[in-house]
């Protein structure tokens, strides 16, 4: 029985992609230092390193990642990734700044717990981005409101939450006094990796704490000047719980910038608005200015919020806005990899 790596859901991953790999040659990615990791092995952890080959080789997006299934050559306590296995789900987000390249968050992630905290980091319009990334990248969401001994109205945010998210499943809780963390438990299910993702100071590191049971992160206080989180968690880094799931933490995000697959994604966060599109007068209607706009007329009419329309427009613009971006970037590298071509064909020419 491969205890170590079971642990760290082998087993259910090697059932879901069909994938036969010798059991002493295999680890899971537990942590990224820069150009080192932490591998989860059957013979336990060990530092690896990635070989030549995938170093020079491999694009940003293809060297390993927190919760990457890796192919290892063991030695002593080290050992060497010579190869990335298939992953079934991978979160990423667009980089911070005017880049448009991708960010990767996680792979191999079940399901994901948008952490919220219910004082000055409360912002629904936060977790409609969130929950769009999420959906786009295969990974069910799943939002907690922490910190519920410390708010006064939580029955009016949850309802707000669930108005405009309504297909999302939310929990309130408080990770620091434990409130609602059994039921948390029970919707972890043994093998399957999960992630926590939110803002610095929403209570990750603490709500890791109270799953696994004892102090293994760091935790600070939140700012109470400007109501903002410390950076106390500043790498992803997998923890194999006590009922036998995984759970990965991760670093607080203030930005978290669309970098979707299929914008159609963005309907099933916003459904609604997708269920009131049905009724538009054109089939390729914008919902901005369009005679028989369905959606425009529920805004007039009070039956759709102003706001969730304005959230919906801001991250479609975002989003196809990215999209294009990526396409300009593929066209501008295809041409420059024409002009290398025919600088080479002109120069042998010259030759003779």
């Amino acid at each position: 029985m491969n205890n170590q790596l079971n642990t760290y859901g082998w087993h259910y991953y090697a059932q879901l992609t069909q994938t036969q790999q010798n059991i002493d040659e295999v680890g899971r990615i537990r942590t990224v230092n820069k150009t080192s990791y932490e591998v989860m092995t059957n013979k336990g952890m060990l530092k690896g390193e990635v070989s030549g080959k995938l170093l020079f080789t491999a694009e940003a997006e293809e060297m390993p990642q927190t919760g990457d299934w890796v192919k290892i050559m063991p030695y002593d306590e080290q050992c060497i990734i010579t190869e990335v296995l298939p992953r079934f789900s991978t979160l990423a987000r667009k980089e911070a700044g005017k880049k448009y390249d991708r960010q990767i968050i996680a792979v191999n992630i079940n399901q994901a717990f948008i952490v919220q905290g219910l004082d000055r980091d409360f912002n629904p319009r936060r977790l409609e981005r969130m929950v769009t990334a999420l959906n786009d990248a295969g990974i069910t969401p799943n939002i907690l409101l922490n910190k519920i001994d410390i708010s006064d109205n939580v029955e009016e945010k949850l309802a707000a939450i669930k108005s405009n998210i309504p297909n999302s499943s939310i929990h309130a809780i408080s990770a620091l006094n434990k409130n609602g963390i059994n039921d948390l438990v029970r919707l972890l299910e043994p093998e399957q990796t999960y992630i926590l993702v939110g803002s610095s100071g929403a209570g990750k590191s603490t709500l890791i704490n109270a799953l696994m049971g004892n102090d293994v992160q760091e935790t600070k206080q939140t700012s109470e000047a400007v109501g903002k989180g410390v950076h106390t968690t500043t790498r992803r880094e997998l923890f194999a719980l006590p009922n036998g799931s995984i759970i990965t933490d991760t670093a607080g995000v203030r930005e978290f910038g669309l970098a979707l697959e299929n914008n159609e994604s963005i309907a099933e966060t916003f459904t609604d608005i997708a269920s009131l599109e049905q009724a538009c007068y054109y089939k390729d209607c914008t919902h901005i200015n369009e005679p028989g706009c369905a959606v425009l007329k529920a805004i007039d009419e009070g039956h759709l919020a102003l706001e969730l329309y304005d959230s919906y427009i801001k991250l479609k613009n975002e989003s196809e806005h990215y999209a294009a971006s990526v396409q300009d970037k593929k066209r501008k590298g295809r041409d420059l990899s024409k002009l290398v071509r025919n600088m080479k064909r002109y120069n042998i020419k010259k030759r003779y």
